[in-house]
């Protein structure tokens, strides 16, 4: 009967095969890829009206003009109001006056963001349905 000898490996002569380890990172990749969910930014749901040639003029007894300066404080016309259930309060009682009134919300381009959407929400809930948009741009035309 022969005996054999069993070889022993050094550490050197250790290897682990890597040779298929980069198509198991990219197949892992592909997969993860295709299972997750992208986030998308949902923005500001608003219903536009359609586009009509008509032109409308606004005067400046049906408008009410709602604007926040870039450190975030909140005028209604040219009263500065501390709150939103104050600037709701000031709100409501112009739109009783003036059934008609237009709310023209026109935050800073330096405003901060939150404030802005805090003073539209609000006004969504007041259920105020004759709404307008822009901004204030800073001097200079920076």
């Amino acid at each position: 009967m022969a005996l054999f000898k069993r070889q022993r490996r050094t550490e050197d002569e250790v290897e682990i095969p890597t040779a298929s380890m980069a198509d198991i990172a990219f197949l892992l990749i592909i997969f993860f890829m295709t299972t997750s969910i992208f986030a998308r930014d949902k923005g500001l749901k608003l219903v536009l009206p359609e586009k009509t040639q008509q032109v409308v003029k606004l005067t400046s007894k049906n408008l009410l003009k709602i604007s926040i300066n870039d450190q975030g404080e909140i005028f209604v016309g040219d009263q500065k109001v501390n709150t939103l259930d104050e600037m709701q309060t000031v709100v409501e009682q112009k739109l009783q006056e003036n059934p008609k009134m237009v709310v023209l919300l026109k935050p800073h381009v330096h405003a901060p963001y939150h404030k802005m959407i805090e003073v539209f929400d609000r006004l969504k809930k007041m259920k105020v349905t004759r709404l307008a948009l822009s901004v204030i741009k800073p001097e200079g035309g920076a």
